[in-house]
């Protein structure tokens, strides 16, 4: 009989143990660094005002990011992918309000503590996939290498001035 209540025990402290790693939230690829929203102001008349959201982060992870996809109030949209390096200097050949000089990402060539820009972009037509939830909204999901989409939510976006092109 106390064989038996063993086993028992032993069985529910298995149940228990795998319910508990189950629920256990993954750790982020990446940093966040910045979430912002930014006007670019054309310097034509009556050229059409453009608002982009652009995330900056930090790559942690040893597997190389595969894609990015952002779930904001305007759907399901695919993120272009570049590296990002800060520009220090006040005396530079940038547009005003730009902080980041950018270079494409070649075949993948993503390393740990890597920055990246990712910038949302309108007008491709990826469907929504099945296992991502209808009501998720303001949340970046990315695949690595092998893994399934993992979310990451964004609580705060700010808002940059307007960049205005001459």
């Amino acid at each position: 009989m106390s064989l038996q209540k063993l086993l028992c025990l032993f069985v529910l402290c298995m149940a228990i143990a795998v319910g508990v790693s189950a629920k256990k939230k993954s750790k982020p690829y990446f940093k966040l660094v910045e979430a912002y929203t930014q006007r670019t102001l054309p310097g034509i008349p009556r050229a059409s005002i453009k608002t982009d959201y652009r995330f900056i982060l930090v790559w942690e992870g040893a597997n190389y990011p595969e894609t990015f996809f952002w779930r904001g109030d305007n759907g399901w949209l695919t993120c272009s992918m570049v590296k990002a390096h800060r520009i220090a200097h006040k005396n530079r050949n940038a547009p005003e309000g730009q902080d980041y000089s950018t270079e494409f990402v070649k075949n993948g060539d993503v390393h740990k503590g890597d920055t990246l820009e990712l910038t949302p972009i309108a007008g491709g037509k990826f469907p929504v996939p099945a296992e991502i939830p209808a009501d998720a909204k303001k949340t970046l999901f990315y695949k690595t290498g092998g893994s399934g989409w993992l979310p990451f939510p964004v609580n705060t976006i700010t808002k940059k001035p307007d960049m205005v092109m001459q």
